[in-house]
Parts: structure tokens; C-alpha cells; sequence
């Protein structure tokens, strides 16, 4: 698998600043709040808001009020975009085989792995896309 653990981060990351919200702290989340309560090292959950950011999912603010807030209702924000804004072009399974065999057999037998694993990665991505930050903090309960 090439998905880093970072994505898996990002989701927590995205529903903790949203539950925060949703009990009522709209100010910006400081950086060592976040990466304190979810065990995330700080130069990692740099990397991760930099591409949440980039993405348009969060935005930063510098200084004494500053912090991290969402950009996007929670309602509006899918699994999928924060894979996307993490793991941007980047398959999940490798499939650069590089066998030694070569002819109809192996040629077929990469072709048919290939496709099995695209197609795996296709409904994967479409199951993401269906699920929105606001119903997983809705499954989390108040």
C-alpha cells in the first residue's frame, strides 16, 4: 500500500477541529492544541495542515489569535477530499511489477493484477466520497 499514515492523521485532524466547532469554539485551534490531544508530532501536523490548506479544507492564521479553523462546512467535506489533498497522484497499490518473465502469460498475469488492484482503488475512492465529516462526527454522538 502506498497511502502514507499521514491521510489517517489528516481525517482525525479535520474531525477534531469540526467537533470543536460544533461545540461551539469557532476561534482558531492552536497547532499545539491539536498535535498535543491527538499525539501527532508537530513538524508532521505542519505537513498535514500545509495540504489541508493547500486544499482548501483549512486555513491558517499566524500570531497570538492564530491557529487552525475549517474553511468548508463539515457537511461539505468528504473523506475522499482530505485523501486527495494528502495523497495527491498517488495510486494506492504500486503495479510497476518489473518481472524478469516476459511474454503472453506474464504480460497477461501483470494486465489482470493491474486492473484488479485500479478497479479496487476506483470503489475505494467512491465509498470515501460518500462519507462526510458531518456524519462521522453525527456516528461519534454529542
Amino acid at each position: 500500500m502506498s497511502y502514507s499514515l499521514s491521510f489517517s492523521k489528516a481525517v482525525l485532524v479535520v474531525i477534531f477541529i469540526s467537533d470543536k466547532i460544533r461545540q461551539g469554539q469557532y476561534e482558531f485551534l492552536s497547532t499545539k492544541t491539536i498535535s498535543e490531544i491527538l499525539n501527532i508530532p508537530k513538524p508532521t501536523l505542519v505537513k498535514i495542515l500545509q495540504n489541508l490548506s493547500i486544499a482548501g479544507i483549512v486555513e491558517t492564521k499566524e500570531g497570538k489569535q492564530g491557529g487552525i479553523r475549517l474553511m468548508k462546512k463539515p457537511s461539505q467535506i468528504t473523506i475522499l477530499d482530505i485523501l486527495n489533498a494528502m495523497e495527491t497522484g498517488k495510486p494506492l497499490f504500486q503495479t510497476s511489477f518489473n518481472i524478469m518473465a516476459e511474454g503472453k502469460r506474464p504480460n497477461n498475469a501483470q494486465k489482470s493484477i493491474s486492473g484488479l488492484l485500479e478497479n479496487a482503488e476506483k470503489q475505494m475512492k467512491h465509498i470515501l466520497n460518500q462519507k462526510t465529516i458531518e456524519e462521522v462526527l453525527i456516528e461519534m454522538g454529542h
